[in-house]
Order: structure tokens, then C-alpha cells, then sequence
């Protein structure tokens, strides 16, 4: 790739006819600031960080970077695990969207809310909660601080209510887009411009929202979201069970009967034995800590509109878990019951970092895909093979620090259908050590975690979230079936022609 020399000062004064200084930044110490998301190994440094106010002033800039052929880089709260809100490289400019975290409206009567895409999951769900409504799925497991239009960029999931509301895309009602060229687009029921409030996804022609869903940011750049939002039903169950040996399997026949019985389940999750030992070792799980057998846990939630229907939800949901030997804990947080935290406690928002910061300088590289409920066993029995087969370079890490690195699995979640949510991946050390730089420990990192990212990829795993690494090495790997990407890319070329937005991305350069 030939890197054109850019005119960084005379941009900069083209972009200040469009946006305050206030809001724009090309200082080292800002621009570094926004060089990372949540892994520690991938960086790009931008040129300039821009936090716009309106989807005008985003055409304008998007405009601009045309004619200057400088890519954009869009970041919502900088949650993602695939260094997907960095540049891919350095240079370019740094679209922060928190600025625009206005909540449009909320139309009680229709049961929907339009927001500004850099809104974050919990300033929503906040706004909702005083009207006793939420959104069908409360975004990805970071939606404390995740955007809503970072959660629609990715089909995320994760958060809760994912077992009966699906991924948060499930619920668009509409979208407005500023093109990769800056033109302004609406879709679904607003396509027709004497529509005053989005009500209907599908309409107007062919649903080019699906085109800018789950695109991780490459086809434009969301500004304002419709989402269908929910009554909160007043009734609700949680129990929490652990699982007889052999639980891997066991939660996903569990898995399995819940749906074969079409039990309307708003949430279902299992913890893998290793998860709950080392978790318990290291503090991060203090309610079960007494638990004489440390093995794998499950819970369930239901909801409901009468203690009639509550009632029947939970006597077959018990009846499944009691059949296959599981041991019911007690109906409280202090009892171990993760289910009741999970759903009144925000921890919702909180499961998903559970292995953020176990040791200091630990941080986990993450493999968050979606898959089916009967494969998921396979899978992670194959990633206990791949660490004995890469035990060598953890070897070498652990000569570093100490400790070798762990890997695993995080809680699995019941999502639409029957399909999982499976967070893999290993935990391993930073490159920074003790007051020393280890390169070495950088390398092998890498190297394994794409290695772990081929692994799962030849199971036909579907990755929602792929950011720098995953869309690059998908390419790199050959695992997109040829025709499929050609049309991919041909879509892209046509919206973006000069690959302004997320460059880089799937190797669109």
C-alpha cells in the first residue's frame, strides 16, 4: 500500500469551517488517547480526533475527506475487542460519536425510541426504565458504556434478554446514514420523506438498513437510530444451578430442551468449571466461594404478566434442570444466585469483564463469535487441545512473568433460536512487565491470538464483532467463499469508491 503525504495543516483549517476548535484535537497526548480499545496489543495513532454535534457536520467532514482522500476512523464508546474504533495503521481522523448522545424521542405509544448513534445502551435503558419499558435486548455486554450505534455496527448481543429478544439489530425500525461520499440517507418507513416518525423497518423498497447492520462500520456512518422498545412485564424468576460432571455437555442439552420446549426464557447462561474455579481463586466470584463442588453454573430468568404464567415458565424450566441432576442454590446474591445479581444488579453490564484486570497487567484476548447450541462442546474441546498443542510459546510467557497464560471460555449465552453466544479466547500478560518492555511477549500474543481466531473460524463459527485482526485475517485465511466477498466488495466500492470510511477493514484499502 503507497501512502499519499497528506496536508495535515491545511486540512486541519478546512475541518475548523466545519466543526469548533473546541472539538478537534490533532495533540499527541489526545490522539494516543484514542489509539487503543480494549486489548492492549493493536494501535493506530490518528492525525486528528474530531467529536461532531450533528449528521451535518459529519457530511461536511466526510466531504472533506474525500477531497483530501484521508480516511475516517468511527468510534462509539471504544468497547470493541477487535481494535475496530482505531485506525488500522496510523493517521487519519478520529470520528468520536459521544458527543451526539441526545435521546430523540420515546413514543410510549408506538413503542419506539429514536437516539443519536452515540448514545450509550445504559443512558437509554435509564431514560426507559421511569416509564417501566427497555429495549428488547440491552446491547453488548459493555452497554454501560457501549454506543447503540457501536451495538447495531456489530449485531451485538450479550448484555441481556438476548435468549428472548435476539441481538439489539433485531429490533431497527429505521436509520439515518451519512454515506462514505457524505450524502444523507434514510431508510425503512423514513425513506418517504412525508413520514414524520419512524414505525416500519421494512417497506419503501428493498431494507437497505441490513446494509449498514452488522457492516463493523465499513459501508457509512450511523447518526440516528430507531429502535423498537418493550413493556417491561412485572413478574420475574432467576435460579442458579450447578451442573453434575460433564457440564459442557450437560448445559447444552439444557440448552437444547429449552428451546425444543419453546419455553419463552428471557435470559439462560452457563459458566464453564474453569471459569468458576479460577474465578473463585482469584475473588471475582465471592458468592460462591463456599460451593463445596466448584463446577460449572447455570442460571436461568423469566418474565412475566401474571404469577399464573411466572409459575408454569418456571415448573418446566426446573424440570429440565432437575432431570439432568442439577443442584439448586439458594434464592439470593449472598446464596450464589448470579441470576438475580445478573438481572437487578446491572449485572448485566458487568459479566462480560470478569476477566478484565484478574492480576495486574493480565488482560484477556478475546474469540466472541455466535454459534449453535450442539456445537459449542466441540469447540471448546478442541480449544483445550490447541493450548496443549501452543503450550511451548505459553511456556515462554510464563519464563517472563511468572504465570502462564489461561484459556477458555467466559459465560455462555442463550441467544435467538438456537444459536449461543461463545466468548473464547485466552488471558495472557502485557507486553509492558514489571518496568520493562517484552517484546517478546507482544509476538507471541499475536501470533497466538490470530492462531486461536483460525481455530474457531474452521469450526463455521459466525463472528459478529471483527474490527483490525478478525476482518484482516478472514481475508488473509481464505474464509469467505469468493463469490460472497467479491459482492462485498463490490458494494463497498460503489458506496465508498476512495475507502474513506474504516480503511483497512477486510483489506479494503
Amino acid at each position: 500500500m503507497v501512502l499519499k503525504k497528506l496536508n495535515m495543516e491545511n486540512i486541519n483549517k478546512r475541518l475548523l469551517t466545519v466543526i469548533s476548535e473546541k472539538y478537534l484535537s490533532d495533540n499527541i497526548y489526545v490522539r494516543h488517547a484514542y489509539s487503543r480499545v480494549v486489548d492492549s496489543i493493536q494501535q493506530g495513532v490518528p492525525d486528528i480526533v474530531i467529536r461532531p454535534g450533528d449528521t451535518e457536520e459529519i457530511s461536511e467532514i466526510v466531504k472533506i475527506a474525500n477531497e483530501e482522500d484521508i480516511p475516517i476512523t468511527i468510534r462509539g464508546g471504544g468497547c470493541c475487542e477487535f481494535g475496530g474504533s482505531k485506525p488500522i495503521g496510523d493517521g487519519g481522523i478520529l470520528l468520536d460519536m459521544k458527543r451526539m448522545n441526545n435521546i430523540i424521542d420515546i413514543d410510549e405509544e408506538n413503542l419506539i425510541a429514536t437516539v443519536e448513534a452515540g448514545t450509550s445502551w445504559a443512558e437509554l435503558n435509564n431514560a426507559l426504565s421511569s416509564n417501566g419499558l427497555y429495549t428488547g435486548c440491552l446491547g453488548p455486554g459493555s452497554g454501560l458504556t457501549a454506543s447503540v450505534g457501536g451495538g447495531i455496527s456489530h449485531h451485538s448481543v450479550g448484555g441481556g434478554g438476548g435468549a428472548k429478544y435476539g441481538p439489539c439489530t433485531k429490533h431497527v425500525v429505521s436509520l439515518e446514514v451519512v454515506l462514505p461520499t457524505g450524502e444523507i440517507i434514510n431508510t425503512g418507513s423514513q425513506a418517504n420523506k412525508f413520514s414524520t416518525a419512524p414505525f416500519n423497518r421494512f417497506g419503501n423498497g428493498p431494507d437497505l438498513a441490513a446494509l449498514f447492520m452488522g457492516d463493523n462500520g465499513i459501508m457509512g456512518i450511523k447518526t440516528k437510530i430507531a429502535l423498537k422498545i418493550y413493556p417491561k412485564p412485572k413478574f420475574v424468576e432467576y435460579k442458579t444451578f450447578v451442573l453434575p460432571r460433564k457440564s459442557m455437555e450437560i448445559s447444552a442439552k439444557i440448552f437444547n430442551e429449552i428451546r425444543h420446549k419453546g419455553i419463552d426464557v428471557y435470559d439462560a447462561m452457563y459458566f464453564m468449571d474453569l471459569l468458576v474455579n479460577v474465578g473463585v481463586q482469584q475473588g471475582i466470584f465471592p458468592l460462591w466461594e463456599d460451593l463445596k463442588k466448584k463446577r460449572g453454573i447455570m442460571f436461568y430468568t423469566v418474565e412475566a404478566n401474571s404469577d399464573i404464567e411466572l409459575e408454569e415458565k418456571v415448573k418446566q424450566l426446573d424440570e429440565i434442570f432437575l432431570d439432568y441432576k442439577g443442584q439448586e442454590l439458594g434464592p439470593e446474591i449472598s446464596d450464589g444466585n448470579i441470576g438475580k445479581w445478573h438481572y437487578e444488579e446491572q449485572g448485566h453490564w458487568l459479566i462480560a469483564h470478569n476477566l478484565w484486570g484478574l492480576i495486574p497487567g493480565f488482560m484477556p484476548l478475546d474469540a466472541e463469535c455466535k454459534t449453535s447450541i450442539t456445537s459449542y462442546p466441540k469447540i471448546l474441546k478442541d480449544l483445550e487441545l490447541w493450548d496443549m498443542e501452543n503450550s511451548d510459546d505459553m511456556i515462554k510467557i510464563l519464563e517472563i512473568t511468572g504465570m502462564r497464560p489461561i484459556s477458555g471460555a467466559g459465560p455462555i449465552i442463550l441467544i435467538e433460536d438456537n444459536t449461543v453466544e461463545l466468548t473464547a479466547g485466552f488471558t495472557s500478560f502485557e507486553s509492558y512487565h514489571k518496568e520493562k518492555v517484552y517484546e517478546e511477549i507482544a509476538d507471541i500474543n499475536i501470533k497466538l491470538w490470530k492462531s486461536m481466531l483460525e481455530r474457531m473460524t474452521k469450526h463455521g463459527v459466525s463472528w459478529y464483532m471483527m474490527g483490525d485482526i478478525l476482518s484482516r485475517l478472514l481475508v488473509d485465511i481464505g474464509a469467505f467463499d469468493k463469490t460472497y466477498f467479491e459482492f462485498l466488495k463490490n458494494i463497498k466500492n460503489t458506496l465508498d469508491p476512495k475507502h474513506i470510511i474504516s480503511r483497512g477493514k477486510f483489506n479494503f484499502y
